[in-house]
C-alpha cells in the first residue's frame, strides 16, 4: 500500500511538472514572439488600399521567410498622441516599427527620440511618402536615377544626354544620377536651382541651344525645378514641339504628356521595408535610407507616336499603365 502511494506520488509530480513546463513554454513562446507594429494614417480611397497593399507586403515577406513576424496595425488619426502609442508599443513588447505616410512620419521622429524604460531601442523605418533622408531610416517614393534610366533606355534608345534642373532639397538624388549615369553610359546635365524662376530660365536655355532627339529631360520630384503649374506646361509644348523625351519620377505627369513617369510597386515597398527593419536591428548604428526601387512603368503612347518610337507587343506588355486610356 505505501509503494502504491509513493508511485501515485510520483506519477501526480511528473502530470504536474509536466503542466507547468508547458505552461512556462508556452509564456516564454508567447513573450519571445517577434511583433512589428505598422502604423499608416486613416483615409479614404484609393489611399486605403496601397496602404493596405505596402502591409500585405511586409507580411508576404514574413511568411516567405518563416520568420514567425506577427503584425498589429494600427490607423493615424488627428487624436493619435505619440506618448499613449510609445507607452503602448512597450507594453505589448514591440520595437521594430513601420510607419506609412505624413502622418507615419510624424510619428517616426517623435517616437525616434525614445528610449523605452525597459532600455530597448525602438527600430523605425518609413515609407510611403517622398522624402528626403532626413535622419529616419525608410524608403522614399522618388524614384531611384538607376531605375529610371533602365527604363529610358527602354522606351527611348537613342537618348544619350539627360538634363535635369534640381533645388538643394534633391541634391542626394542628383548624387544618385551621377552614379547610374556613368554606369548607364549617358551625360548627364545638371543645373542646381535656387527658386522656379531659376528653372525656367534653365529650360528656356535648354530650348534655345539646339537639343535633338539624342537628349531628354528628367523631372524629379522637386516642387521648385519641377513645378506642376509653372515648369511643366513650359516644358511640356517646347519639348513636344522640337520633339524632345521628356520623362518624370512623378506619377502624373505620364498622363499628362510625358513620355514615361513610374509610380511605386506598394506591395514590393512592404517586402522591402520588413527587410529594412529587420537589417535595422543587425545594424542599429547604420541609418538605411534608399531611393524607390520598387517600381512600375506607365507610358504616354500618343506622345510616343509623336517622337517617332514604336514599340512591340513584349515591349508594352511591360508597360503597367499606358495613355491615353
Amino acid at each position: 500500500m505505501k509503494k502504491l502511494c509513493l508511485t501515485f506520488q510520483f506519477f501526480f509530480l511528473l502530470v504536474v511538472g509536466g503542466i507547468a513546463v508547458a505552461q512556462a513554454e508556452e509564456f516564454s513562446s508567447e513573450n519571445l514572439q517577434e511583433k512589428i507594429a505598422i502604423f499608416y494614417p486613416q483615409a479614404q480611397e484609393p489611399y486605403r488600399s496601397l496602404y493596405k497593399e505596402i502591409i500585405a507586403g511586409s507580411q508576404s515577406k514574413a511568411n516567405e521567410n518563416n520568420s514567425g513576424v506577427s503584425f498589429e496595425t494600427f490607423a493615424l488619426t488627428k487624436k493619435s498622441n505619440s506618448e499613449q502609442i510609445a507607452q503602448m508599443l512597450e507594453q505589448k513588447n514591440i520595437y521594430k516599427v513601420i510607419v506609412l505616410g505624413r502622418a507615419g512620419w510624424k510619428l517616426a521622429k517623435k517616437l525616434s527620440k525614445r528610449i523605452s524604460t525597459k532600455n530597448k531601442q525602438l527600430y523605425i523605418v518609413s515609407g510611403a511618402l517622398p522624402i528626403s533622408p532626413n535622419g529616419i531610416s525608410g524608403i522614399s517614393l522618388i524614384t531611384d536615377p538607376n531605375y529610371l534610366f533602365d527604363y529610358l533606355q527602354q522606351v527611348a534608345p537613342d537618348v544619350k544626354q539627360v538634363h535635369v534642373a534640381y533645388s538643394k532639397r534633391s541634391a542626394w538624388l542628383i548624387e544618385l544620377a551621377k552614379v547610374a549615369a556613368q554606369v548607364k553610359g549617358l551625360k548627364l546635365n545638371v543645373s542646381k536651382v535656387a527658386n522656379t524662376k531659376e528653372a525656367v530660365a534653365f529650360y528656356q536655355q535648354l530650348f534655345e541651344s539646339g537639343v535633338s532627339n539624342q537628349d531628354a529631360i528628367w523631372l524629379p520630384i522637386d516642387k521648385i525645378s519641377s513645378h506642376d503649374k509653372i515648369t511643366l506646361p513650359l516644358i511640356l509644348e517646347k519639348a513636344w514641339s522640337k520633339e524632345v523625351v521628356v520623362f518624370s519620377s512623378k506619377p502624373s505627369h505620364a498622363k499628362r504628356g510625358a513620355l514615361f513617369s513610374t509610380y511605386p510597386d506598394n506591395f514590393m515597398l512592404g517586402k522591402h521595408l520588413f527587410t529594412m527593419v529587420q537589417e535595422l536591428e543587425q545594424q542599429p548604428e547604420q541609418k538605411n535610407f534608399a531611393a524607390l526601387k520598387s517600381t512600375l512603368l506607365a507610358v504616354n503612347l500618343r506622345t510616343a507616336a509623336h517622337l517617332g518610337f514604336k514599340y512591340s507587343s513584349e515591349q508594352q506588355q511591360k508597360f503597367k499603365l499606358v495613355f491615353p486610356e
